[in-house]
């Protein structure tokens, strides 16, 4: 029996915290840095190196926006007094897979570097982080071998998500589950271990550095009386049908 909090997504229970402390404009820095100072103090002269290091903040950027963007319509999907928004359900998990791969790619960025000898001193993703981003991500780009029973890896159960579903606090796909809480610690670090490369910290966003604004929904229609409301349980059906068959 799945746990409830990976199972059902409520007003009161959603639990994603915010990434407002974390500047998603690390990579404009970076290329600030090649155009008036050269490539930052922690990178040598090396065409390949700095690539890897200028994606691993663009992704590490990427995956920043993209769970924001995921929170904002999740936040919507479950706020009070609104109707039936499917589309805001959907639009989050697009968000949320792309936050995931992104992430993804980047810590093999950042493991690159690591062997190149750049970023050691930096805050790294534990082996069972790492782990569990890697399937999450791999069930994620290969849903569709395990459907057709074509995968290596262990096809879904008849009673198993097809796609990304977006629970209380978790993520889930077939056997695998990424909480939250994992996502932003891995953000973190990301984040993190790009100020220790630079050799400056990026600044937090605040009124005078804001974050960059994704804009994913034109905007709800102004509530009316003769609004129909949705009941929980037709939130949740309609829900299901995008991840169960």
């Amino acid at each position: 029996m799945p746990r409830a909090d990976r199972v059902s997504l409520t007003e009161e229970g959603l639990a994603i915290p915010p990434v407002d402390h974390l500047s998603n404009r690390s990579v404009t820095n970076i290329l600030l840095d090649r155009a008036f100072s050269g490539v930052p103090a922690g990178i040598p002269p090396d065409r390949i190196l700095v690539g890897l290091f200028v994606n691993f903040a663009r992704l590490t950027d990427k995956a920043l926006r993209e769970y924001d963007a995921a929170r904002t319509e999740l936040l919507a999907y479950v706020a009070p007094g609104t109707s039936l928004q499917t589309s805001c359900y959907l639009r989050a998990i697009d968000h949320m897979e792309n936050c995931i791969s992104a992430l993804h790619r980047a810590v093999l960025n950042a493991r690159a570097l690591r062997a190149n000898k750049i970023g050691r001193a930096g805050p790294r993703l534990t082996e069972r982080q790492e782990r569990r981003l890697a399937y999450s991500r791999n069930a994620i780009e290969h849903a569709d071998e395990k459907l057709t029973g074509t995968s290596k890896i262990k096809n879904f159960g008849r009673s198993d998500p097809f796609s990304l579903r977006i629970a209380n606090t978790s993520t889930v796909i077939g056997d695998n589950v990424l909480t939250y809480q994992e996502i932003v610690s891995a953000m973190t670090k990301c984040h993190n271990n790009i100020e220790i490369i630079r050799g400056v910290p990026t600044g937090e966003p605040g009124p005078s550095f804001p974050n960059a604004t994704l804009r994913t929904n034109p905007g709800t229609p102004a509530n009316s009386s003769t609004t129909l409301r949705a009941s929980t349980y037709l939130k949740e059906l309609s829900r299901l049908t995008v991840t169960h068959s």
